[in-house]
């Protein structure tokens, strides 16, 4: 296992060839987890991850010689843990200071996609105990998302690019520069759309978060394929 303090994890999905270019650039300089049926993206593009965990049941037929190109930690199919939790939690005892999770963010089953950016709450709580500093995000060719918790942050962009912050608690305290938009006068409402949809003046900005918990997304305007 390379001693790399960037992890990005390949879930189960599909991953399209037009975004082939995006996905093996971001692999770069970064210990890569294959998530059981995410190992098919390193099948097709002919790599081998630094990990594989899972339970199997989505992983097609490999080689024993394949296979001994890299860890692997197999789990039971009955489990209380989705092998996503599984390969971020081992990420996170293994020193991780940025995670980068792929394939996360599925055009169907929206309980698979919610309890995957749910798992960016772990990684609070895991900050938190260990008073350490994570930096960790789902990320896709058009979009980035992630769930913040009383702290502020740096978030880059291009002009033009979406913003949205959905408030997971009332009375959240949002505060920003670098937005079209100015911030809320006011905290936010859990249920109130009024934080949907800004975008960045500039290739940057900084974003508070004071008093709860919230979602942020940034959506690319023109996505380059």
């Amino acid at each position: 296992m390379k001693k790399l303090d960037k992890y990005i994890l390949f879930l189960n999905n599909k991953y399209l060839s037009n975004d082939k270019d995006f996905y093996l650039d971001n692999l770069k300089s970064k210990t890569t987890v294959a998530v059981d049926g995410g190992i098919r993206f390193f099948l097709r593009n002919r790599i081998y991850p630094d990990l594989l965990i899972g339970d199997f049941d989505s992983t097609p037929p490999m080689s024993k010689k394949y296979l001994s190109n890299f860890e692997v930690i197999r789990h039971p199919a009955e489990k209380n843990k989705t092998d996503g939790q599984l390969a971020l939690e081992i990420a996170l005892r293994r020193g991780a200071k940025q995670i980068e999770i792929c394939g996360a963010l599925g055009a169907s089953e929206i309980d698979h996609t919610l309890g995957n950016i749910f798992l960016l709450e772990l990684v609070n709580k895991f900050k938190k105990k260990h008073g350490i500093k994570i930096n960790a995000y789902l990320v896709s060719p058009a979009q980035r998302v992630f769930l913040l918790n009383d702290e502020t942050i740096s978030l880059s962009g291009n002009k033009d690019d979406y913003i949205s912050v959905i408030p997971l608690t009332d009375k959240v305290k949002l505060d920003f520069d670098g937005l079209r938009y100015p911030p809320p006068t006011g905290p936010l409402v859990f249920g109130n759309s009024l934080t949907l949809r800004n975008q960045f003046r500039r290739r940057s900005c900084r974003l508070s978060i004071k008093g709860g918990k919230a979602i942020v997304v940034i959506v690319k305007k023109k996505l380059k394929r």
